[in-house]
């Protein structure tokens, strides 16, 4: 992922798995900051496991050493990650009524005094409101559109500028899931998909397309929605 800096603009960041969006925020942030994960805590900490299971098998090579590779690094308490993580608030949205309710209402927790960590390294980091799987809750709804998306990341909007806040949308990286690990082979990349590239409505319809089937009339990129308010990095 590319550097967090500063700005006015909110971020829209390329797909990335649970343990990579923990790992980017421990890393970036800035008290207060809120991760809204836009499904239930349930099927979150069962990504969450198989992401962590998936990137320690990609982590095996035939050098690897004695360390125990089923322990992930985001497992161990290190000073850091138990002072960071300390900062961060964590909400579950499973709809987009329940997302949309909890950034209507948000107001972040305030530290009383920042830290002498978060006093050196400011200017670098800033305060994020990081929505996870703002697409994906939309994608099977009738409000998969330019009218719905628009709804839902103006009100984001207003929450992240209201509390002073960098506005962060990321998409969840999906098939994940661990398995065996193959012989090391020189292989050609393959990118992600791209959800900013995906094409919708303008206008909320009574039906959502399925079975691989597209929309009737004018559609419109996703990115050039939500290019209205954050910067996109592309896969």
């Amino acid at each position: 992922m590319p550097p967090h800096t500063p700005s006015q603009s909110g971020l829209a960041l390329p797909p990335t798995a649970c343990h990579a969006l923990i790992d980017y925020i421990l890393q970036n942030h800035e008290a207060p900051t809120t991760m809204v994960i836009c499904s239930s805590r349930e099927a979150f900490l069962v990504g969450l496991q198989s992401s962590m299971q998936a990137d320690n098998l990609n982590e095996i090579t035939v050098d690897s050493g004695p360390l125990d590779a089923s322990i992930h690094p985001l497992l161990i308490p290190t000073i850091h990650q138990l002072a960071a993580s300390s900062s961060i608030a964590t909400a579950f949205t499973p709809s987009l009524l329940h997302l949309r309710a909890y950034l209507a209402c948000y107001a972040p927790a305030r530290d009383p005094e920042p830290t002498s960590n978060t006093l050196a390294r400011r200017g670098s980091q800033s305060a994020m409101l990081v929505i996870y799987g703002l697409l994906k809750l939309h994608r099977d709804t009738t409000e998969y559109s330019v009218q719905g998306l628009s709804r839902s990341l103006v009100i984001a909007v207003e929450a992240a500028n209201t509390w002073q806040m960098r506005l962060t949308l990321v998409e969840p990286l999906e098939d994940t899931q661990p398995s065996a690990p193959e012989p090391i082979m020189e292989t050609e990349a393959v990118s992600p998909p791209d959800p900013w590239s995906e094409q919708v409505p303008l206008l909320n319809s009574s039906l959502v397309p399925t079975n691989g089937s597209t929309w009737a009339g004018r559609t419109v990129e996703v990115g050039a929605v939500v290019a209205r308010w954050c910067s996109i990095t592309r896969p």
